[in-house]
């Protein structure tokens, strides 16, 4: 339960249902919605598996209490778990396309965006992390998992699959947010980097903004179904949920150390599932927004104890 940080699994599951939900406008072909949260899951363990796999060394000497340097888990079982559970994640997402449905045509876009998340999150895992540019990557394993959410649902004309130019906003809201907290936990085993801090919390604020205004960006066939108009109401929920994060990172500004950044940063990343949920309750409407919402409390419950960084 830790090596895969167990309550984050909680976001994962609020992303990609909700990108299902708001696109469908419920879980219907419910074996697409099935597959396809099982497929965000398995990609999502194999990340953190093969993160702690590819760390091993350096958490020998800085967090010897992790599973692997403890000897709880030896390096040839996280090994096995890491990239057994990367191929799943793949045949799950191409099989999420080929589940009969009402109307829905048989789509390989999934199977194409479960290659990709998975070549990117060994790349973050491997050579791209110690490089400035690992928060990026690790923004963009969080955009494509957003579009995995959406992607058994989405039509492909002439070979290419249509993306509404509103689901690329908010999977692109997601994955800057998740970029900034990245950036944010840089250094959060030995105090934080005063340029890491700042840059990190600007840019989480950014992807909250770009999450506010995504739904804007929608044609009025689209918006025509959801439960509520995108709008300023919209726009203000988002915001009202990021305050919070907002008011913990502008203290991290004033004291950079370990602690407060660990507490920050877990709750920056258990406020993807509000979030989340104000998109499924915006496409499927009150009651799948309560139940994406309803993530939280699994969530919270776990991190009391699980680390969830």
């Amino acid at each position: 339960m830790q090596l895969v940080r167990l309550p984050n699994v909680c976001t994962v599951l609020a992303d990609v249902g909700a990108a299902f939900l708001l696109v469908a406008g419920g879980p219907f072909p419910m074996g697409r919605f099935a597959l396809v949260l099982a497929a965000g899951v398995a990609l999502y363990w194999s990340g953190m598996v093969l993160n702690d796999v590819f760390d091993v060394e350096k958490d020998t000497i800085e967090r010897k209490n992790r599973p692997i340097p403890s000897g709880a888990i030896t390096l040839g079982a996280a090994r096995k778990a890491g990239w057994g559970l990367l191929v799943l994640g793949v045949v799950l997402a191409a099989a999420s396309g080929f589940v009969p449905g009402v109307n829905q045509q048989e789509t390989w876009f999934p199977a194409a965006i479960g290659v990709a998340l998975a070549g990117m999150i060994v790349a973050y895992d491997g050579p791209l992390k110690p490089t400035p540019i690992a928060p990026a990557a690790m923004g963009g394993c969080r955009v494509l998992s957003v579009l995995l959410g959406a992607s058994p649902l989405l039509s492909v004309v002439d070979g290419f699959p249509e993306i509404p130019r509103y689901l690329l906003a908010i999977a692109f809201g997601f994955g800057i947010y998740v970029m900034g907290i990245t950036t944010l936990a840089r250094d959060e085993a030995i105090g934080g980097h005063l340029m890491n801090v700042r840059t990190g919390f600007v840019v989480m604020m950014i992807g909250a903004l770009m999450l506010a205004v995504a739904p804007g960006l929608s044609e009025p066939a689209q918006r025509a179904g959801w439960a509520i108009r995108p709008g300023g109401q919209f726009a203000t929920l988002i915001l009202l949920i990021v305050s919070p994060i907002a008011l913990r990172g502008f203290r991290v500004q004033m004291d950079p150390q370990p602690a407060a950044i660990g507490n920050t940063i877990r709750a920056a990343i258990l406020t993807i599932i509000p979030l989340a949920a104000s998109f499924a309750f915006l496409g499927a409407g009150q009651m799948w927004g309560l139940v994406i919402f309803a993530l939280v409390v699994p969530a919270i419950l776990l991190s009391m104890h699980l680390r969830v960084t």
